[in-house]
């Protein structure tokens, strides 16, 4: 601990910061560090002294300087008396650890300068778990593949101000409830995961495959024309076509595929629920234009 800061510091307060079991350091209102607890050092795996002389800007995730920095210029304005923000600290070993870190100035008063303290509180479980209910809230939990709401999102935000030409592939499984009486609905189960692999199999990191529900399936293809997107259809009907292996057996299905399109260059006005509506008449469409086998 450097001279300047043991004048911080009482002998019971000194005492009740070093041994907080949360992250505590005192810094100059520039944010150089004077000193820091272990708490602080066993969260970043670096002995607390280290960080004395340096910045935490030095171990915040790049993406997240900017906004450590403004929440920084906020102390320094003394707009409020108490910044806290999120960001993510990069520990020695080099993991991404979430924090809540608030910080308040401290002014200057006879005997003791101006300084920062700040409390570092380890969210990182806090933000995992928002994680995995954003991912729930998102996704079909059978297969994992975006549910109704994320394709909407997603399908919105192709149609918005930069939108591009965009298809949708209206995917349906024929006779699905013969399957699931014959063979029972764990070896249906097993089928919507499969086809949801082989779907994902053929599609680029940028299109979505959704599960809408039961055994309907919505993929979403941007910068894609109509006849590309019935290319992407003829190869999901074959990837669908190979057998299916369940619990010992082999079940062959079919499927219908119906197509709709949005061309920017031809249109001025599409609408997410328009686009599936076409998708999904197309897809009945293709059912009745041909015999399904018993």
């Amino acid at each position: 601990m450097v001279p300047e800061s043991e004048e911080l510091f009482g002998h019971s307060l000194r005492s009740a910061f070093d041994h907080a079991p949360t992250g505590m350091a005192l810094l100059t209102p520039s944010g150089v560090v004077l000193t820091c607890n272990a708490a602080l050092g066993d969260l970043l795996l670096r002995p607390p002294e280290s960080l004395v002389g340096a910045t935490l800007f030095e171990v915040t995730h790049p993406d997240d300087v900017p906004g450590a920095r403004r929440s920084c210029e906020l102390v320094q304005a003394a707009t409020q008396r108490i910044v806290r923000h999120e960001c993510r600290f990069v520990r020695a070993d080099g993991r991404v650890v979430w924090v809540l870190v608030s910080t308040a100035m401290v002014p200057e008063a006879a005997g003791r300068p101006a300084h920062l303290i700040m409390h570092i509180e380890d969210i990182d479980d806090r933000k995992a778990l928002e994680a995995e209910l954003l991912h729930r809230a998102l996704h079909d939990p059978l297969t994992g593949l975006a549910n109704r709401a994320l394709l909407t999102e997603q399908l919105n935000a192709a149609l918005g101000e930069h939108s591009r030409r965009t298809c949708l592939l209206f995917v349906d499984i024929d006779r699905f409830k013969a399957i699931n009486d014959r063979h029972g609905h764990a070896a249906g189960d097993q089928i919507l995961q499969q086809l949801a692999r082989r779907l994902t199999a053929l599609l680029r990191p940028q299109d979505v495959c959704a599960r809408m529900g039961g055994d309907e399936f919505v993929v979403l293809c941007v910068d894609t024309d109509p006849r590309q997107a019935e290319a992407i259809a003829d190869r999901l009907r074959a990837a669908v076509a190979e057998p299916f292996a369940v619990d010992g057996h082999t079940i062959n299905i079919t499927v219908a595929v119906g197509v709709s399109a949005f061309d920017v260059a031809r249109s001025t006005r599409a609408d997410a629920h328009g686009l599936l509506r076409q998708a999904d008449e197309r897809m009945y469409e293709a059912k009745r234009s041909r015999p399904v086998e018993s």
